[in-house]
């Protein structure tokens, strides 16, 4: 912080010493009056001399207001325009965010801020989820909204993935357009947090096994995945439709969700009367082994570390998640 202020900072400082010093030295004043006539003489405020100065005195006045008249005006005009240019509010604000970063945890984190990482990022933020956003280009940070924590560097960068809080975070979107930059990030992502879930963008083919390999636990190609929405939509237009109000974060009345089951709830779905209970639907199960049962049958059981894939209202969900994992 502050870095752009250590040269004038010092220099004033020094000024002000070597004045100091020369006073109390040559004509034996207190600090205090000593300390005065080297600000008054930096300033040229020339509100006088305390009292008359000997010879050798204004021999050093006069070699003091040659050299540190430049040298103070140079540090006073410096740390002034520092002020007024909004340098102080940015730093302190720049600081402020950092500390909110050093706290955080269990947060996501959104590399590249794109129209993809855009819609990603404010996706999350509609979910209540805290969001910190990497770019490299900081006039793509600027359209974020206030408040977005957010950092201006390379998503690659060990430090600036550190300072992001990737060993805490839950998940990381790598949204750049480069499929090679993005592999390459998602290694360094999977190198510095063993456990987290990384989604990674590819724009052909050939990157997706590279992006797997590399630690991403999916893959996303945007132009595969609208091709693939267009298509459906043309064909099932009534399935197509439903499906696309399930993660439309406009309309909420139904979503879709998982769910890690506790100790407190265990065995077939029939017998737990999940929709007459909790007003919800169980679509999918996850297995701890990763199994994956789509469309399980009311004599399916769930039991603990199961992770059921849920369907109903944002009030049904919450209240489902309190009971299901205690």
């Amino acid at each position: 912080m502050f870095r752009e202020l250590r040269l004038p900072l010092a220099l004033l400082l020094g000024v002000v010493t070597v004045g100091v010093a020369g006073y109390r030295t040559i004509e034996g004043w207190t600090w205090l009056e000593s300390v005065w006539m080297a600000v008054i003489t930096i300033t040229t405020i020339g509100y006088g001399e305390i009292r008359p100065l000997t010879e050798p005195g204004r021999y050093f006045t006069l070699a003091y207001i040659l050299g540190a008249v430049g040298a103070g005006g140079y540090a006073v005009a410096t740390l002034t325009g520092y002020v007024v240019d909004g340098g102080l509010v940015r730093d302190l604000s720049d600081r402020r965010r950092r500390q909110r970063m050093s706290q955080l945890s269990n947060h996501f984190i959104v590399v590249g801020y794109g129209r993809l990482g855009r819609e990603i990022a404010e996706d999350l933020r509609h979910e209540g989820a805290r969001v910190v956003v990497i770019d490299s280009t900081a006039q793509h940070l600027e359209a974020l909204p206030p408040g977005v924590l957010h950092l201006v560097g390379d998503g690659s960068s060990d430090a600036v993935l550190r300072e992001a809080g990737i060993e805490r975070a839950r998940g990381v979107a790598i949204a750049t357009p480069s499929s090679a930059v993005n592999v390459f990030i998602t290694l360094s992502v999977r190198q510095l947090n063993d456990h987290i879930y990384i989604i990674t963008r590819v724009e052909d083919a050939d990157a997706g096994p590279k992006a797997i390999r590399a630690g991403a636990n999916a893959i996303v190609s945007p132009f595969a995945s609208a091709g693939t929405r267009m298509a459906h939509r043309l064909l099932h237009p009534n399935a197509a439709e439903f499906v696309e109000q399930l993660f439309n974060r406009e309309h909420r009345a139904l979503v879709v969700d998982d769910v890690r089951l506790g100790p407190k709830l265990h065995g077939t779905l029939a017998g737990l009367r999940l929709r007459d209970t909790h007003g919800i639907g169980v679509i999918a199960v996850r297995r701890p082994d990763g199994e994956l049962v789509t469309v399980p049958h009311s004599a399916t059981n769930i039991t603990q570390g199961d992770i059921v894939v849920v369907v109903g209202s944002e009030d049904a969900i919450r209240a489902f998640r309190a009971v299901a994992e205690g």
